[in-house]
């Protein structure tokens, strides 16, 4: 079944169909709201709130987007809400867990890990502008017109700034591996 299909059950009364969406698109939600908040607590607590928006609004949902589309909106609107709302936010540095590749040893493991860590640290140091489109895109698969649909700005602004964003990233990349050798 179709995501328009599930929303419309839900609207005509058919609550229990939510909890499909929740369960396909909880994923989703928490791994935006974690890169944007860097907490897991908090990102956690984002992610149950935007399905209570996204459920108080379902009737406003426009099935010409994907579903994944409009609650990735909803996500990003929702951390930004939060870091408005509170400008002294500190972001809490987690230890994300790795999934361990038996083929390797552990000094690849290590090196692998570590070069994981300092990617995200740098993404995550991108200014939200930047960082939302290319997460959308990279890690939540949508093509540039839903991100654009998304957050509510041309193709053009999304093209651009995962460009930029990709550009900035090589660029410190570059100067990292500078340095290490």
């Amino acid at each position: 079944m179709e995501d328009r299909e599930i929303v419309e059950r839900c609207l005509n009364g058919d609550i229990e169909c939510f909890s499909y969406l929740v369960s396909k698109y909880k994923k989703l939600v928490y791994s935006i709201a974690l890169r944007l908040l860097r907490d897991p607590h908090t990102a956690e607590d984002i992610t149950q709130e935007v399905f209570i928006k996204a459920y108080r609004k379902l009737a406003l949902y426009d099935t010409s987007l994907k579903f994944s589309a409009w609650i990735g909106r909803i996500t990003h609107n929702t951390c930004i809400d939060l870091i408005r709302k509170n400008k002294n936010y500190q972001v809490v540095n987690s230890d994300n867990p790795v999934v361990e590749d038996m083929e390797e040893s552990a000094d690849e493991h290590i090196i692998r890990k570590e070069q994981k860590q300092w990617l995200e640290e740098q993404i995550s140091q991108l200014k939200p502008g930047y960082r939302t489109p290319l997460l959308l895109f990279h890690q939540g698969g949508l093509s540039y017109e839903e991100i654009a649909r998304s957050m509510n700005v041309p193709m053009s602004i999304v093209k651009n700034r995962i460009f930029r964003a990709r550009k900035m990233l090589k660029e410190k990349m570059v100067e990292y591996y500078r340095e290490e050798v």
